[in-house]
């Protein structure tokens, strides 16, 4: 049966605007004994949602434009684990900007750091996504039917039976499990994993929220597992669990510069020890969740990892189109006569950065904006607001970074810029200018 989605938050007031914990942080050593309470319902039995006429009129939140021009709230069809929502298509803000660009990072992990990064307008296709990730109960269903095989939790990830009754840990989203075992569950159901594009689409929306439910952090979201209709927060399109319950799997492979390929002109990575060890991990995957662009390399399989399934419209379901525009996004930023491209480039060698540089293909106010370089130290000490450190970047006359005040300390956001003497193939971030005008 399909009926319309309407959830109190997703055709009710306006979003709310706050920042999550990230689900793998702050998760306590020890559970904290089980406290009796009522078991909620189960999420394949929720009620008929009353629609909105006059919402819906007006093409709010929550609804998606027909080809006719007149909207209808977001359509669902229940599924044996629970909703399934259908999301129009829709442009909106892609990847993530990191609060400060510490590249020392990079040298001693060799471990990317940024690879969201820059935020950028992609457009997603409509299909279909679970409401809330796959449960335990419904994983254990098709691993007793022999299609699934069963997870397996390393000692210490699997401690929530001390926090939870026996039917609200089977409402738990299933972690543990591989991609490949979770691909297999998907392709069970008729469905198939989300792809990166997808999954962050779902989960913050066409207006440019940092997090599913807005742009602060939620004291109410723990890093602890939850059932999927416990307290969990809420997308722009009403998907439960995005940003405060498990990390969850997405169809892509890790590619390491995947937010800058849309302004490359060609390849600008070489041979240098930070490329290399890149281009040995082909196969990795995708794990998302916690800031609605957070994306990371994800192992195997972890005590935090979940998934949720998604579905191809069918040849005669007409895709709706999301009513909202994408937010602005601010690619090149300008300060002291120059223009600085918003994206970096991560653990590069000198020859890398200029190629780099050399590369980028900028579209911006209506043109393509080429011609980009290495800056200079004195550049980037007048336009330190804009540059963001504390490096080290390379620059055109050697490297450079911020200054700490004392041996051993983090510098300042406001520290002055200097040169530092490192060897050219050392794996360094770079950041590239151009002259305004």
């Amino acid at each position: 049966m399909r009926r319309h989605f309407a959830l109190a938050v997703l055709l009710g007031s306006a979003c709310d605007s706050s920042e999550p914990v990230h689900p793998i942080a702050d998760v306590p050593q020890a559970l904290p004994k089980r406290v009796e309470v009522s078991d909620p319902p189960n999420p394949t039995d929720a009620p008929e949602p009353a629609i909105d006429p006059e919402k819906v009129a007006k093409c709010v939140r929550g609804t998606g434009k027909k080809p006719d021009g007149t909207c209808e709230a977001l359509r669902t069809r229940q599924t044996e684990r629970g909703q399934q929502v259908q999301l129009p298509k829709g442009a909106f803000v892609m990847g993530d900007i990191p609060s400060r660009y510490d590249a020392a990072e990079i040298r001693e992990s060799m471990q990317s750091q940024w690879s969201g990064q820059p935020p950028r307008v992609v457009t997603a296709e409509g299909f279909w996504l679970d409401l809330h990730e796959v449960t335990r109960s419904a994983y254990a269903k098709c691993v007793k039917a022999g299609t699934c095989t069963p997870a397996v939790c390393e000692d210490g990830e699997d401690d929530l039976a001390a926090r939870y009754s026996e039917v609200q840990l089977s409402l738990v989203p299933q972690t543990c499990v591989t991609r490949k075992q979770a691909r297999v569950f998907c392709a069970s159901v008729g469905g198939r994993l989300p792809t990166e594009t997808e999954w962050e689409y779902a989960a913050r929306g066409p207006d440019g929220r940092r997090y599913p439910w807005g742009i602060e952090v939620r004291d109410e979201y723990r890093g602890v597992l939850t059932p999927v209709n416990g307290i969990v927060d809420t997308s722009y399109f009403g998907f439960r669990g995005m940003g405060s319950n498990a990390l969850e799997w997405v169809d892509d492979d890790f590619a390491l510069d995947v937010g800058l390929q849309p302004f490359l002109t060609k390849p600008f990575r070489g041979d240098g020890a930070f490329s290399k060890a890149y281009a040995g991990r082909s196969g990795v995957g995708v794990a998302k969740g916690g800031r609605a662009g957070f994306r990371r390399e994800s192992p195997e399989r972890d005590g935090l990892l979940g998934f949720r399934c998604a579905s191809d419209l069918a040849q005669d379901e007409v895709a709706l189109q999301v009513p909202e525009a994408a937010a602005a996004v601010p690619l090149v930023a300008t300060g002291a006569g120059l223009q600085f491209f918003g994206g970096v480039a991560e653990g590069v060698t000198r020859s890398e950065a200029e190629a780099f540089c050399a590369a980028l293909s900028v579209p911006w106010s209506g043109q393509k904006l080429v011609g980009w370089r290495l800056p200079t130290l004195a550049e980037v000490q007048t336009a330190a607001e804009v540059f963001r450190g504390p490096g080290p970047f390379w620059a055109s006359e050697s490297a450079i970074e911020q200054q700490a005040e004392e041996a051993g300390l983090s510098p300042k956001a406001d520290a002055p810029w200097a040169i530092t003497e490192v060897d050219e193939q050392a794996p360094l971030a770079a950041r590239c200018v151009r002259s305004a005008g």
